[in-house]
């Protein structure tokens, strides 16, 4: 199929989807799904919306008033194919490993129910949720812990030589990797069972530990999806920054999709379209709602590119935009709308299971232990219902939401003619006040 008939098939099933998400938001009230529902909100959430698309607009206007030339340093000198710089096995990537090694045994051999076992609160709730926020605050940390780094590199040290692969990885396989794991948390039927945890922790690592194999110790720094994902979240970081990564664009609408569907499944819409399927009739319509909302976000990230295209505001139509090359290096602006869309929708998550957590470390596989004496901790409901919760979530939604058009608008200006970064900024803005409409209906609850 030609790039032309495929970006044409592309734009009409984005178009199809997007009004079908249009249809969604209009009608839908607040969800929290795998979240868990927060304090008062300092607005109704139609009002939030109202408010996050007038001041992403607005920024826009003021963007292009104030901000005449390219101030900011790129992130976009992204990590080459093999991930940068090399990569020396040290105590946390020891550590990682053992921790890995510790969670997969006690999904193997613990009661299979959550409430018993500290599995999967580990993998979905301290992996999936704290490590995007850690990385926040302090950088890259998956680089210096990563676990399937350390086996790959005791394997080419057995070999007497690093890994040099022939040719790069393609940019898509971090966003896999994601995605395989976002599909397990969202999307399957059962992600709370801990020998469910089991098979997803195992078949990870094959892939990772495999992939490593292929292109390196070096690649698998940001090859392997979490890896990646903490790169990214670290060029937002006051330390330790990375490049950032090979295919972040990928990896950030895999991120943004996952969390839509998640805010989207505890809808009324939802439940009527998924009606009384359960098990793995249930995983399938999942299935496809997660894939729509991917797609939809794909299509209004790659449609705001083409819009930009198509204005070719320079006079005399002599400076044209590649929306196709731009889609890689414009990644960068992804990252704090995507980490905004998460916070909003995790935090409460991390807040009330992270307590689970705890309680668990001293029985971590239902045997009746107290090893830190945690178990008899109760968990405070109250925490996840403090004003200052709700606060951060629209904060972080707000203050991502306005990153990306900033980060964007800089990212064009370094890149393209003035006027025609302009067109980019414009679009830009407008996808992200779609954007932040989206999340104030589906996932501020």
């Amino acid at each position: 199929m030609s790039a032309r008939r495929t970006g044409g098939v592309l734009r009409t099933a984005s178009a199809a989807g997007a009004g079908g998400v249009a249809l969604v938001v209009a009608g839908a009230r607040p969800a929290a799904a795998h979240g868990v529902g927060s304090g008062a909100l300092p607005a109704p959430p139609w009002l939030l919306s109202y408010l996050g698309a007038f001041a992403v607009l607005a920024a826009a206007v003021a963007l292009r008033a104030t901000w005449p030339a390219a101030r900011l340093a790129s992130p976009t000198a992204e990590a080459g194919a093999d991930g940068g710089a090399p990569i020396r096995p040290g105590v946390g990537h020891a550590v990682g490993l053992a921790l890995f090694a510790l969670v997969l045994v006690a999904a193997v051999v613990g009661p299979d129910t959550s409430a018993a076992n500290i599995a999967p609160v580990a993998v979905l709730v301290v992996w999936w949720v704290g490590l995007p926020l850690i990385s926040l605050l302090l950088g890259d940390v998956m680089r210096l812990g990563n676990p399937f780094v350390a086996v790959v590199r005791l394997v080419e040290r057995w070999r007497g030589e690093p890994v040099a692969p022939d040719r790069p990885a393609p940019i898509w396989v971090p966003a896999a990797f994601l995605g395989a794991f976002g599909w397990f948390f969202v999307a399957y039927h059962r992600p709370g069972s801990p020998r469910a945890v089991a098979v997803l922790l195992v078949g990870y690592a094959v892939a990772a530990i495999g992939l490593g194999l292929r292109w390196g110790s070096r690649w698998l720094a940001t090859g392997e999806g979490f890896g990646a994902l903490s790169a990214a979240v670290s060029t937002l970081a006051p330390i330790r920054r990375s490049p950032l990564p090979t295919g972040t664009a990928p990896l950030m609408l895999v991120w943004v999709g996952s969390t839509a569907f998640d805010g989207l499944a505890s809808t009324p819409f939802w439940a009527d379209v998924a009606g009384s399927s359960t098990g793995w009739g249930r995983t399938a319509f999942n299935t496809v709602g997660l894939v729509w909302l991917t797609a939809v976000a794909a299509g209004l990230y790659l449609g705001a590119l083409r819009v930009a295209a198509a204005l070719r505001p320079d006079r005399g139509g002599s400076a044209t935009v590649d929306a196709t090359a731009l889609a890689g290096p414009f990644g960068g602006a992804l990252v704090p709308l995507a980490l905004g869309w998460f916070v909003a929708h995790d935090l409460t998550l991390l807040l009330f299971e992270g307590q689970n957590f705890i309680t668990l470390l001293s029985d971590p596989i239902g045997r009746g232990w107290d090893l830190i004496g945690s178990i008899s901790n109760t968990v405070d409901y109250g925490i996840v219902e403090a004003r200052w919760v709700s606060w951060v979530q629209v904060l972080a939604l707000f203050a991502g939401h306005l990153a990306a058009v900033v980060l964007a608008h800089d990212l064009a200006l370094q890149r393209l003619r003035p006027r025609t970064a302009l067109a980019v900024t414009w679009s830009v803005a407008a996808a992200s006040a779609a954007s932040i409409v989206a999340a104030c209906l589906l996932v501020l609850g």
